[in-house]
């Protein structure tokens, strides 16, 4: 069952990656920007653990898949040939999430997000 996963998984992420090329590809055609990220960690470990680290089995000794998300860091990309110059990540948000992001892509389409919107994840400063 564990190497259907990992077979299942990397041609999930070969697809994933292919697919994102396409559309990188597009924005740089375009002039565009790209924001890439996600709402939560989980392809850092695919199956439940114990305690101690061990896989956990079900009665059939079959691995225990894992689906719920994880607290582990997601990343954000921001890039693309239509990103102002001078923009960068702040470090007073060093806490940020996926609550931040829509502030953050409000700025980057040139409007200023709503006071009661969590802070925005970037800033521009001069070079």
């Amino acid at each position: 069952m564990f190497n259907f996963i990992l077979k299942h998984s990397s041609i999930f992420l070969l697809n994933c990656i292919v697919a994102l090329q396409v559309i990188l590809d597009a924005i740089e055609q375009v002039g565009g920007i790209y924001v890439v990220t996600a709402d939560h960690g989980n392809a850092e470990d695919m199956v439940k653990r114990n305690k101690s680290g061990e896989p956990l089995y079900d009665e059939n000794g079959e691995l225990q898949i894992l689906t719920s998300h994880t607290c582990q860091p997601v990343p954000i990309a921001i890039g693309g040939p239509g990103l102002a110059p001078g923009v960068r990540f702040r470090n007073d948000v060093p806490d940020g999430g996926l609550a931040n992001v829509a502030a953050t892509v409000m700025n980057l389409h040139g409007f200023v997000a709503p006071e009661d919107y969590e802070p925005t994840l970037i800033e521009v400063v001069d070079n």
